[in-house]
């Protein structure tokens, strides 16, 4: 009995001692998302800034880009769908 009781306390000492290593691990990988998401957030605000000053020194340029872009995606979009109304 008094070796169950023995072996019972080692197994809990060793799930607390595992438990704590991976929630410090959780803790680690959670920090490290979190820094991630918030470089790429940054990322984000200074590519929308930095195209928004590009746009304010160059509109025609922006016009003109945005018109060939979107004549370009809706060719390729009616082709598309007429494609598969044809078949």
């Amino acid at each position: 009995m008094t070796t169950a009781v023995r072996l019972r306390a080692i197994s809990e000492s060793l799930r607390e001692r595992w438990a704590s290593l991976t929630l410090e691990s959780m803790r680690g990988n959670l920090r490290g998302a979190r820094r991630k998401i918030t470089t790429a957030r940054y990322a984000a605000e200074d590519f929308t800034a930095d195209a928004a000053v590009r746009v304010r020194r160059h509109p025609l340029s922006a016009v003109s880009i945005a018109m060939v872009t979107g004549a370009v995606v809706g060719s390729l979009v009616g082709f598309g769908t007429g494609w598969r109304t044809r078949a």
